[in-house]
């Protein structure tokens, strides 16, 4: 008796599909005996579809049915079978079969009566010479795998005939069967309905075959049928019913002992399976793991226990039996090699050759040259002098992130600098003594800025000369020179950090890895100097923007999380500052306000129209003491020191010129724009004042915004010594041209040391002031305070000593301060910048101890916890004012009664209180000890923690674990093999070569 053949289509919302796989139903060579159409919804335009197409039945379900559902729907409106071996011939919104799809199916199974479910080759529906799904197997922990990759079809899977199992779509299934294992499992309406429907088929003893011949056209992902077949309209969201669909069949394949172990293990490793997204390099598939885990572990007890007691019902053959229809471990590990040369970035990179070409060299001699420039401070226990202080203990560092307690003046509790972070991190390299680590970034500076400048130099040009020419011009940057000679550590790092920031940003929009550590190194540069905020925020929203009118949209998305790790640190200040006034106040500089110097006198020109000339040559302020020193020998002071120095700038500035304005090189014009914005920002910097040191007004440091344009010169120059090594005429047409190509290079490596020459002759002075001893930087102690009051704070780290400091105006600057005395991570530019004013008392105290009034201010100095006085000298070139009143408060110190003169040191007169009433110094709330200060620091770590995972330069590990299921050609392929083909006359395939087929197995 000849068969019947029932179809089944569920349509879901689709018209132009719909329309079409209607038509290709009726062209059938051998049609189907009856139509069953299952309707997704209620869509009146896909209704008159189907009524136009005349079915035996049209039924409808809900709008959220599965493919399942929509099946046993129409199953049920149609009636029973008419005799056992019937066929149903499952269908949906875009499966548009071949016209002899159907007769090549029943002529298979026809031939192997083992056989109760047949499976088509599904084509892709725009490109139907290319494969989109022939089979599916599972790896031995359970993930779904398609044995076909998306590539063209040559016949290089028809060999595989018996398989595990198959799509869902043009799935040719006796009725008998469908009926006695029930169906898809309504639990799988999204992901694996049909693989677990073939896994239950042949674990109750009968075969699936694939048919090469029959084939059907599926949309995939992009099609409307898309939501009935697993798939889902984002990559998330598939990810998530993958991984939840896993799960389930784990949990119902499982043995009853092992079933425990199983549902207890689904959290644990939902979290560790989202990290390892993460080191993958798909940050969207992270949340996908938690949520699925989530879901699987709380909704699945009744759906797991109905189908593990329908699988025990069915099954009449063991595991063992579909073992050799799985991949094994040595197949997934091909496809996953497969996967990963196909996966490989097909840009443009310039090689980097460290070791070859001169990195590893110049690298090495700069750390030898830059240890003997700084012998003087190697080996000591911390720096101290211009802007920098030594560092607390390993505790003391980490309890100054986030939001806590700040033991400035008499104390207050609110949100730490984002510079207390880095702080912290720096300082747990040598964690048996933080302090080192400034040491060390002092000795090591030259070192690690000659190794930023050569990689960012290798962006640009591949020859050895040019890089080495753009590590030395880096190294002898002003804006470097002057931080390190003045003791700025925060400026140090944003130029240390630049030029790692612009490797990463050439690639952010290609790279998951990139972008990350981007993100990371922009926090940190804002970090060290929130004065950059304007132009990384205009930075991000011109590459937002370019990369949106730009070929490929979709790389956004690695660029709209970039900001995040900077926002999460600099958000609680910034919110604290504006919720008291002061919201310009977060682009002040962390750390000890130092006012930069005066603008030199340079031929009797304006100051201001000076400092923009200094500014535009590089330099953030003006040494003017350093030349002083070691230029008075030469004859070159005053104007002249100042000329010459400007001067030296000039070449590399020409270089610049001729990188940028060099026609077709795009890439050093950004960067020259990135440098024009950043010296306006400079410019504006020294316009801007937010903090002040007594009476004394400080603006923003420019030396930051500097460090960008200097990096943005270097590249341009760089990229302009190589046109020039490239394109320039050096010899008379008489020369061969072998001799004048030789040349070329040659004397664009000369052009740019001659240049750096000038640089280093410009930065002598403070190249060698270390040694000479002209820099404020020396070796210090590890601690702030007088040796005698860091001796009695080992026992009682809470006594206080007041630092008074005469002014200009004839006021004293007063500082009160704990135990050892200030450390570097504990400064806030919330005082600094006077949104949390000193304390009144103090302020009253000071009054009262340089003017004599005759109080008793023995009471208030114990409600301070004041034990100590100490009183600066007035410096050698102070005023007169300053002079006065240091005079005045040492004689009523000296003169009262409260007082004794303890001791007298260079750095002032000490003075102990002579009877100190007892007094308990209170303590704030420690970083954790407030639900604000939990929150905050929970927020910071879980964002730079997921960054950092992100930042992990996996690389062959991040290729090696994508996904087993590959995504189907992009069009631009498909039409380029087909050209291709058309031109040799032979077909060519896309995707890698096809895997072994498995065994054939006949239970």
């Amino acid at each position: 008796m000849t068969p019947t053949v029932t179809a089944i289509l569920v349509a879901a919302d689709g018209a132009d599909y719909l329309r079409l796989t209607l038509q290709a139903i009726a062209a059938q060579t051998r049609r189907p005996d009856r139509l069953l159409v299952a309707q997704v919804g209620a869509n009146p335009v896909t209704s008159g579809v189907i009524t136009a197409s005349a079915p035996a039945e049209h039924v409808r379900i809900g709008a959220r049915a599965g493919f399942g559902a929509g099946i046993e729907a129409a199953l049920q409106a149609g009636g029973p079978p008419a005799s056992e071996g019937d066929w149903l011939w499952l269908l949906t919104t875009d499966s548009a079969p071949a016209p002899d799809a159907l007769e090549r199916l029943l002529v298979a199974v026809d031939a192997a009566p083992s056989v109760m479910i047949a499976g088509p080759k599904q084509m892709q529906w725009d490109a139907p010479d290319y494969l989109h799904s022939y089979g599916e197997s599972m790896t031995p922990f359970g993930t779904a795998v398609e044995l076909a990759e998306p590539e063209l079809d040559q016949a290089q899977y028809d060999r595989t005939s018996d398989v595990l199992g198959v799509a869902a779509g043009g799935m040719l299934v006796r009725d008998s069967l469908w009926r006695q294992l029930g169906g898809f499992d309504p639990a799988l309406r999204a992901v694996d309905d049909a693989l677990d429907f073939c896994v239950r088929a042949r674990l109750a003893g009968h075969r699936i075959q694939l048919v090469p011949a029959a084939r059907v056209r599926s949309a995939g992902p992009a099609g409307p049928g898309s939501r009935l077949l697993g798939a889902a309209a984002t990559p998330g969201r598939r990810a998530r019913f993958a991984r939840a669909a896993q799960l389930y069949r784990r949990l119902v394949y499982a043995s009853p002992v092992l079933l425990p172990v199983h549902w207890l293990s689904i959290l644990p490793l939902g979290v560790v399976r989202a990290i390892g997204q993460l080191l993958r390099k798909r940050p969207g598939a992270a949340p996908a793991e938690l949520v699925a885990a989530i879901v699987a572990f709380t909704t699945c007890f009744a759906g797991v226990a109905r189908a593990r007691h329908r699988l025990r019902r069915t099954r009449v053959t063991g595991w063992a039996a579909i073992e050799p229809l799985r991949l094994s471990w040595s197949d997934v590990r091909h496809r996953r090699a497969l996967l990963r040369d196909n996966g490989r970035d097909p840009g443009r990179r310039l090689p980097v050759r460290f070791f070859t070409g001169g990195g590893f060299t110049v690298v090495l001699v700069t750390a030898v040259v830059g240890l003997v420039l700084a012998w003087p401070r190697v080996g000591a226990s911390a720096l101290s002098g211009g802007g920098l202080l030594p560092l607390g203990d390993l505790r003391s560092l980490w309890a100054s992130v986030g939001w806590g307690w700040h033991p400035l003046g008499t104390g207050f509790t609110g949100p730490a600098d984002p510079f207390a972070l880095v702080l912290a991190v720096l300082g747990s390299i040598t964690f048996w003594h933080p302090s080192a680590a400034l040491v060390g970034l002092w000795v090591l500076a030259p070192a690690i800025a000659a190794l930023g400048g050569w990689l960012a130099a290798s962006r640009w040009t591949l020859r050895p000369g040019l890089r080495v020419v753009g590590a030395l011009a880096w190294v002898l940057a002003p804006t470097l020179l002057v931080a390190l000679d003045t003791g700025r550590p925060a400026a140090v790092l944003v130029h240390l950090a630049a030029p790692f920031a612009l490797l990463a940003a050439t690639a952010a929009r290609r790279s998951w890895t990139a972008s990350a550590t981007l993100a990371l190194l922009a926090a940190l540069m804002l970090a060290c100097a929130p004065s950059l905020l304007p132009l990384f925020v205009l930075a991000w929203v011109v590459a937002l923007v370019a990369t949106m009118l730009g070929a490929d949209r979709r790389r956004i998305v690695r660029l709209l999380p970039l900001p995040l790790p900077a926002v999460v640190l600099i958000a609680p200040v910034a919110l604290q500052q504006a919720r008291l006034g002061h919201a310009l106040a977060v682009l002040a500089d962390p750390g000890v306000v130092l006012p930069a110097s005066a603008a030199p006198d340079l031929a009797g020109l304006p100051a201001p129209i000076v400092q923009l000339v200094q500014l535009f040559t590089g330099w953030p302020e003006w040494l003017g003491q350093t030349w002083a020193v070691l230029a008075a020998p030469t004859g070159l002071t005053g104007a002249a020191a100042v000329a010459v120095v400007l001067a030296l700038v000039l070449p590399l500035l020409l270089l610049g010129a001729v990188g940028l304005l060099w026609p077709r090189r795009t890439l050093p014009f950004r960067a020259g724009l990135i440098g024009a914005g950043a010296l306006l920002l400079a410019v504006l910097d020294t316009r801007f004042v937010v903090a002040g040191v007594g009476i004394q007004p400080v603006a923003l440091w420019p030396g930051a915004a500097l460090s960008l344009t200097w990096l943005g010169l270097i590249e341009c120059a760089v990229g302009g010594l190589d046109r020039l090594a490239s394109g320039v005429r050096l010899e008379s047409g008489a020369r061969a041209a072998g001799a004048v190509r030789a040349a070329r290079p040659a004397f664009a490596a000369g052009v740019g040391l001659l240049a750096v020459a000038c640089l280093a002759v410009a930065g002598a002075p403070l190249l060698v002031a270390a040694l000479a001893g002209t820099s404020p930087v020396r070796a210090g102690a590890a601690t702030t305070a007088p040796a005698l009051v860091a001796a009695e704070a080992a026992r009682r780290p809470s006594i206080g000593l007041l630092t008074l400091t005469g002014q200009p105006d004839g006021g004293v600057r007063q500082q009160l301060s704990r135990g050892s005395g200030r450390t570097l991570e504990q400064l806030s530019t919330l005082q600094t910048t006077g949104t949390v004013p000193d304390d009144l008392a103090a302020a009253r105290v000071a009054a009262a101890l340089v003017q004599p009034s005759g109080d008793d201010v023995r009471t208030d100095l114990a409600a301070l916890g004041v034990e100590y006085v100490l009183l600066r000298p007035a410096a050698a070139d102070a005023d007169a004012a300053s002079r006065a009143v240091t005079a005045q408060a040492a004689a009523v110190l000296g003169s009262s009664d409260v007082f004794a003169a303890a001791s007298r040191t260079a750095s002032g007169t000490l003075y102990r209180v002579a009877s100190p009433m007892p007094r308990v110094v209170v303590q704030g709330p420690a970083n954790t000890g407030t639900p604000v200060g939990l929150a905050v620091l929970a927020i910071q770590v879980l964002v730079l923690a997921l960054t950092l995972l992100l930042a992990l330069p996996t690389g062959r590990l991040a290729a090696r674990f994508r996904p087993d299921a590959a995504l189907a050609a992009p069009r631009s392929d498909v039409q380029a093999t087909r050209r291709a083909q058309e031109s040799l006359g032979r077909p060519l395939a896309l995707g890698p070569r096809p895997l072994a087929a498995p065994r054939e197995v006949v239970p």
